[in-house]
């Protein structure tokens, strides 16, 4: 159902035509009267099913609420329960609202976990912290507290923290960055909110500042911090957790705890690496990209690596997402994932910086890029020809490098391509070593923030 149809008055109900719109016109005039609410209808039914804002409940249980309105006219073929609607926190988030809703998912789980009473706490409260909260997010709040809720078991007594400036999540994150030499505190660790045992904040304060202050390497200090966490994560006291947000079920998935062990059930799926180097007519690259598909613990995941911000030479970035309603997985961190397994093998990647820079291609460049694509298309990785497309790669090449100095999409594309050229090379290099299936769970696991010198979290999805 989609309940997205706000009224603003009685007469818009009405003139809606539907079997209850009478009703339903009856039910606004007196939530608004009563409660200064308004009501949210599905307009592709016959309004027979009316949702009353949660910010109402505070006010009255629905069960008064309906006996107040049969007094006064009958409910008959009319549901009436506390609701949202949909559609309000929309699907592309800014920071300003992903801060507000994690914070909002923060306070459900400790109302719901160690709130007196422990329950999901009421729709008004939730909609101070988190405004666009509709029926979708209640799910998935709900959903959320729930299952960390199982996960923790008896456990209680928890600090629950996200933007408190003494808070262990502001702690932790502030070390990792400033002593421990992490860069981008998503590719360490994706944790939005930490939960920390009040009993063992002093205790685990302490020790993670005094992990910070050694005169050590910092990927030494990083090594104690992520095992440290790991011990605290494995007692309940110090736990990191990713958010996503949920449908009609929840997953959880400790991340990071125990150490990896290179997947012996992950290949690349045959036919499905594609490199397309045709042009369409509107004079960019039919796609920008170099794709595959990968078979990893049971699961058909897809592999993209293209430069996802449009820059003319940006570099590229390896993307995976499973298949069908599966989940996203992420982007692998090139410096945390890809490059301490690709360096030992003295190979590295092409990068946007090792471009020609748009105007300055030379005949040498042109060459050295078409003998390197003839080479390409003798090669098989994981029993996996390639597909480049059907048009002359010489031709195409010097029509897009003309075409880049009028268009940025051509521009990022073209640079994108190039680069991909190594990525392909790599891929071979490392099949050739006897390594193919240890680097593609390098991959895997790093798309899902899983590798040596990541922190641990736990992942509810």
């Amino acid at each position: 159902m989609a309940f997205n149809f706000r009224p603003t008055n009685a007469n818009e109900i009405v003139n809606k035509k539907k079997k209850h719109s009478e009703t339903a016109s009856l039910i606004y005039d007196f939530v608004k009267k009563e409660y200064g609410e308004t009501i949210i209808l599905d307009p592709t039914t016959d309004f027979r099913s009316v949702k009353i804002p949660r910010a109402a409940e505070q006010k009255a249980s629905i069960a008064n609420i309906k006996r107040k309105m049969n007094a006064k006219f009958p409910l008959t073929g009319v549901t009436v329960s506390f609701g949202n609607g949909s559609g309000t926190g929309g699907s592309n988030m800014n920071a300003a609202d992903t801060a507000m809703q994690e914070n909002a998912t923060r306070f459900v789980c400790e109302q719901f976990i160690d709130g007196s009473p422990a329950k999901m706490p009421s729709g008004d409260k939730i909609a101070k912290i988190y405004p666009k909260y509709d029926d979708d997010w209640h799910d998935t709040f709900n959903l959320q507290a729930t299952k960390l809720k199982s996960w923790l078991g008896n456990n209680k007594g928890y600090e629950y923290s996200r933007d408190a400036q003494d808070g262990m999540m502001h702690i932790i994150e502030n070390i990792a960055l400033n002593k421990c030499g992490v860069s981008t505190k998503d590719s360490w660790n994706p944790a939005d909110i930490y939960i920390c045992k009040k009993s063992s904040k002093a205790e685990i304060k302490k020790e993670v500042t005094r992990i910070g202050n050694l005169t050590l390497p910092n990927s030494a200090k990083l090594d104690m911090l992520n095992e440290y966490m790991r011990k605290k994560f494995k007692t309940r006291e110090l736990v990191g957790i990713s958010l996503k947000k949920l449908g009609k079920t929840a997953s959880i998935e400790e991340t990071n705890v125990s150490k990896l062990q290179p997947l012996t059930d992950i290949s690349i799926i045959k036919g499905s690496f594609k490199l397309d180097l045709d042009l369409a007519a509107n004079g960019e690259f039919k796609t920008g990209e170099l794709k595959f598909k990968i078979m990893a613990e049971g699961k058909e995941v897809n592999v993209q690596v293209r430069a996802f911000s449009g820059g003319v030479r940006e570099s590229t970035q390896m993307d995976m997402t499973g298949a069908g309603a599966a989940a996203k997985l992420g982007k692998v961190s090139a410096r945390e994932a890809i490059d301490p397994f690709l360096t030992p093998m003295a190979l590295k990647r092409r990068m946007g910086t090792n471009i020609p820079k748009v105007g300055e291609f030379t005949e040498v460049h042109i060459k050295d890029y078409v003998d390197e694509v003839r080479r390409l298309k003798l090669i098989t990785i994981g029993g996996s020809v390639i597909d480049f497309g059907t048009d002359n790669w010489e031709t195409t090449l010097r029509k897009a490098i003309t075409l880049e100095k009028e268009n940025n999409r051509t521009a990022s594309q073209l640079s994108a391509k190039l680069q991909c050229f190594q990525w392909i090379n790599i891929l071979k290099e490392v099949e050739k070593k006897g390594k193919l299936t240890e680097f593609l769970s390098v991959l895997y696991f790093g798309a899902k923030k899983q590798y040596d010198s990541a922190g641990p979290f736990l992942k509810i999805s």
